[in-house]
């Protein structure tokens, strides 16, 4: 007979209970938390270059944005989503409301999942935890699918503790009176949508089949039942998401590997400011694997704490608990094992395991004595709070916003733009299509020799260089080599953080002037 946890619930619902503070009254409030949390500045910070591409994408017709998501290694699911939103406006704010909605929705997801293993204290910390997150904040602001594949993952392991609860009703047959044919078909559709949304879902779908076989493993009397019901569920799946991989595989022409090249290689330093930024609430760069020493420093170490504390004092051999385990280390082992071939070692590929660390270190928050738990979930909000609100004003993007207007206004009309990534045009030109006044193709080159010989001809030349991806494939030594025959600079300026302008003029031209946006 299978041990019933304590602090388990029997329904896979949000169950209204006796009291002032019903679960539903707590569920709305970690959603409403996750939905300010993630709508204030959503519309701040500029576009970069992976927003672009979701912004072309999504205003193309269905067809087509399905053709360019898989040519280009991505599945479509989101880009069809985030359509939707595109005749309502291209700013900022319009086209990252999906992934904010997605990223409140997940924080209510949490919720239920850890109120059905580990009650009320604990999914409140949960929730609310992830609703604090500075890493899950940053993605519920980014114009990209990651928000809405951790929303079905924590949907898919909600039915799967479900479904485990009772290894005996999961083993019915799916047609039969009394089975857990709905949490199977939860299971099932929120991993088939996973799937369909970001291929790095595969984890999640490998963490749920070694948590049903290890389920199937443990208890004799309902093997063959759950054997027979994983293999049917899974060959669903499969089914759904196998012909998308098909036909990935023939736009890109067989080259389905080189979607990953341009992942910098792993190292100690980037494996420690992921694990900051995905699992101890730090502030990081988006496009750099940097660290913000703002935030309230010792907030990481006490989740860290309740979160051990939580692995250690819930049951061992519960099915429930185990597959909860289970999708917490299999991502992180796999992209690890996976990076000895070819890295893949990136924060947002880890985006989905950090709600399932904040769920035990909300278990290890309910595990505590009931009125010290409430003095630390006291202290865990106010400081959480302090913690996420450097955030809103730190450079986590480059401000590509500024240099696009620094330029246009300082721009002499002869002059030619160099640039070492089209990329950075492009990102400079959403912000400048808005005012009806882009760079045109004649106006920019990447190409060193013909900025020398435009200069040679009696034309200015500015130089831009920034941050454009999470790959930078020409660091600010290279770019400075590139623009080293042009001669000396008449003028620097840096634009925030990560980008640089240079101006040279032919003898005896006055220097191109421009305002100070970002610093001198």
């Amino acid at each position: 007979m299978e041990h019933r946890s304590a602090l388990a619930v029997p329904r896979f619902r949000l169950k209204p209970a006796s009291g002032p503070l019903t679960d539903l009254g707590l569920g709305l409030l970690v959603v409403l938390a996750g939905l300010v949390t993630r709508l204030y500045g959503l519309g701040d910070k500029p576009y970069w270059l992976d927003e672009v591409t979701t912004l072309h994408r999504s205003a193309l017709p269905a067809r087509a944005m399905i053709r360019d998501s898989l040519s280009f290694h991505h599945l479509p699911l989101y880009f069809l989503i985030s359509g939707w939103f595109i005749p309502h406006g291209t700013d900022e704010a319009t086209l990252r409301l999906p992934a904010a909605l997605f990223g409140a929705v997940s924080c209510l997801l949490l919720f239920g999942l850890t109120r059905t293993l580990g009650g009320r204290r604990a999914a409140l910390g949960a929730g609310l935890l992830l609703a604090l997150s500075p890493f899950q904040v940053q993605y519920g602001q980014e114009a990209r699918s990651y928000t809405l594949v951790i929303s079905f993952i924590l949907l898919g392991l909600w039915a799967l503790v479900v479904a485990l609860r009772e290894p005996s009703r999961a083993a019915l047959p799916l047609h039969r009176a009394g089975s857990a044919w709905r949490a199977w078909l939860v299971y099932g559709l929120a991993t088939t949508a996973a799937l369909d949304t970001l291929s790095v879902a595969l984890f999640w779908l490998a963490a749920g089949l070694i948590a049903l076989l290890a389920a199937a493993w443990r208890d004799a009397a309902a093997r063959r039942g759950l054997l027979v019901n994983v293999a049917i569920v899974h060959a669903a799946v499969l089914a759904c998401y196998l012909p998308w991989i098909v036909a990935m595989h023939r736009l890109t022409k067989g080259d389905m590997g080189s979607g990953l090249d341009w992942v910098p290689p792993l190292n100690w330093e980037r494996l420690w400011t992921t694990i900051q930024a995905v699992y101890l609430l730090r502030t990081t760069s988006l496009i750099a694997f940097h660290t913000f020493p703002d935030g309230v420093a010792w907030l990481g170490g006490m989740v860290c704490a309740l979160a051990l504390f939580g692995l250690w004092r819930v049951p061992r051999r519960q099915p429930a608990m185990t597959a909860a385990k289970i999708a917490l280390v299999t991502l992180p082992a796999g992209l690890l094992v996976a990076s000895l071939v070819s890295s893949v070692w990136m924060p947002r590929y880890l985006a989905w395991s950090g709600p399932i660390f904040f769920l035990f270190a909300g278990l290890g928050l309910g595990c505590l004595p009931r009125n010290l738990s409430f003095g630390v979930l006291a202290v865990m909000i106010v400081a959480g709070v302090a913690n996420l609100l450097p955030y809103y004003r730190l450079e986590t993007k480059p401000l590509w916003n500024d240099a696009a207007m620094m330029l246009r206004g300082s721009l002499p009309a002869d002059a030619l733009l160099l640039t070492d990534d089209p990329g950075a045009i492009d990102m400079m030109n959403v912000r400048l299509q808005r005012l009806a006044d882009p760079f045109p193709d004649e106006l920019w080159t990447d190409d060193a020799t013909r900025a020398l010989q435009s200069l040679h001809d009696g034309h200015p030349v500015l130089a831009v260089h920034g941050r454009v991806g999470q790959a930078d494939h020409t660091p600010l030594s290279a770019f400075l080599d590139m623009v080293a025959p042009l001669g000396a600079p008449c003028m620097t300026r840096t634009v925030g953080l990560d980008i640089i302008i240079e101006a040279f003029t032919p003898d005896g031209r006055p220097c191109p002037t421009t305002p100070e946006t970002g610093g001198a």
